[in-house]
């Protein structure tokens, strides 16, 4: 049974239980009242008539007369009329001695009754034919006889009424129970909707649907859990995610990886080949020596970078003092030997120091003065850059080339990824300079920035922590 119907059986039957037990004991309660009433009122007018029996009886007895039977049934006959319609059809009087019945207003299928049991005055409760009565009998004394006075009250109408009240009750429950079974179902599947959405967003989620959410906005306890659900399902999603672009990465790592070896080794072993197998002229031997080298050396490069950039991502470098003027001079004389006529402009920073490892700040800026050059036309400039930006320094390199598209700068820091492949292996490229400079100003705490336009040139920007030389002298 689900949960919804059992929520809707037990309002049913707490709603039925409820009723039940309310209903009936104000049935009974207006029954104990009205039966209560029934019996005072035949009390009432029961010593009413014995007193005005005994009132005769006295005064006959004072008179001297000797008391016989019919004169007692001549006092009862002439004992007050009933001052009520209700008492002249429901209450009756019989005057009974020990042996025999005087007078009676009953009819014969009562006057099997006897004396009642219980000395001067007796009550009880007397079943007949489906009818109720209340006896009540006072004993009545003469000289000469004790007599017995009786008065019948039916009382039947009140256990009819009774009868009628449980009735409409029992009536009145079963529509209740209709509406509310109707209700009850309503509001429980209204309730357990969450539940139900909860329910099926974690199948969903068991399938591999990490999308998966409840979308559950209430302001109770489910739907507290439910947002703490979809929390959960989106912390889930994100490092499902991520794991996907990860083993993404790296299937296109190895994918790049062994296309950039692939290419120059086979050069290399179909140019050693020709040189084994063939008779070259000495012309077409340096020719095939100059590109096996130049080969080889794109492989050692390749292979340099990689190194650096797996050994990069263990390594945690210890930051210090660095003179930005000093890791300038450094990158300019590694680079103005390959700048051909392309100009290296380097801000001078004299008195610029930030914090940093010294030895990857400067391959930092060396690979990405380098990436620029490659961009840069034949007869442009290249620019290294400094800015202080509060207690931190923008170093930025900008060229005037090419341009990155803006659907490729997500994509420019992973490694083997080039916008012209082409253009690039021509060039001595391999994809691997600028996911190596993402890896270390990852480990100084910072990010690489780019701006790029088409056409117009790039912006390769990257902040470091400025130390205040004042303040460390004082």
């Amino acid at each position: 049974m689900k949960f919804a119907q059992k929520l809707s059986c037990a309002i049913v039957l707490l709603v039925a239980a409820s009723f039940s037990v309310g209903g009936f004991l104000l049935v009974w309660a207006n029954f104990n009242d009205s039966l209560n009433e029934a019996e005072a009122q035949a009390e009432r007018w029961h010593l009413m008539q014995c007193y005005a029996l005994e009132s005769d009886v006295l005064t006959q007895m004072a008179q001297g007369v000797e008391i016989t039977d019919k004169d007692m049934q001549e006092s009862v006959q002439s004992l007050p009329s009933y001052e009520s319609e209700y008492l002249a059809s429901n209450f009756f009087i019989r005057l009974l001695s020990e042996d025999k019945q005087i007078y009676s207003e009953l009819d014969q299928t009562q006057e099997t009754w006897f004396p009642l049991k219980g000395g001067d005055s007796s009550y009880e409760l007397q079943k007949e034919n489906g009818q109720v009565f209340v006896l009540l009998q006072n004993e009545i004394n003469t000289p000469t006889r004790t007599y017995y006075l009786q008065s019948v009250s039916d009382i039947s109408g009140v256990f009819s009424a009774r009868n009628r009240q449980l009735w409409r009750l029992w009536q009145m429950e079963a529509v209740t129970l209709i509406l509310c079974s109707g209700a009850a179902v309503f509001f429980s599947n209204r309730m357990t909707r969450p539940l139900r959405a909860l329910s099926e967003a974690s199948t969903r989620i068991a399938q591999g649907e990490y999308s998966a959410r409840t979308g559950v906005s209430t302001a109770d306890e489910i739907g507290q859990v439910s947002r703490n659900f979809d929390a959960m399902a989106q912390a889930v999603q994100q490092n499902v995610d991520e794991l996907e672009m990860s083993v993404r990465q790296r299937e296109d790592f190895m994918g790049a990886f062994s296309h950039e070896l692939k290419t120059p080794m086979t050069a290399i072993i179909g140019y050693a080949d020709t040189l084994r197998s063939m008779q070259v002229s000495p012309e077409q031997q340096r020719m095939a020596a100059d590109y096996i080298f130049s080969e080889a050396k794109r492989v050692e490069s390749l292979s340099r970078k990689l190194l650096t950039l797996l050994g990069l991502s263990e390594q945690t470098p210890e930051l210090h003092e660095v003179v930005l003027q000093q890791v300038f001079r450094s990158a300019y004389v590694s680079l103005f030997p390959i700048s051909g006529r392309i100009k290296l402009c380097f801000q001078k920073s004299d008195g610029v120091i930030v914090r940093a490892d010294p030895d990857l700040l400067t391959d930092l800026v060396y690979n990405l003065v380098h990436n620029a050059l490659k961009a840069e036309p034949k007869d442009g400039r290249v620019y290294a850059l400094w800015k202080e930006e509060g207690n931190k320094v923008r170093i930025t390199v900008v060229d005037r080339g090419c341009g990155i598209p803006a659907d490729q700068i997500k994509r420019i820091t992973e490694p083997f990824y080039m916008v012209d492949k082409s253009r690039s292996r021509n060039q001595g490229g391999s994809g691997m300079g600028l996911a190596l400079c993402n890896e270390i100003a990852r480990l100084h705490g910072t990010k690489l920035y780019f701006e790029s336009v088409e056409g117009k040139g790039t912006k390769v920007s990257f902040l470091l922590d400025r130390v205040d030389v004042k303040e460390e002298s004082g």
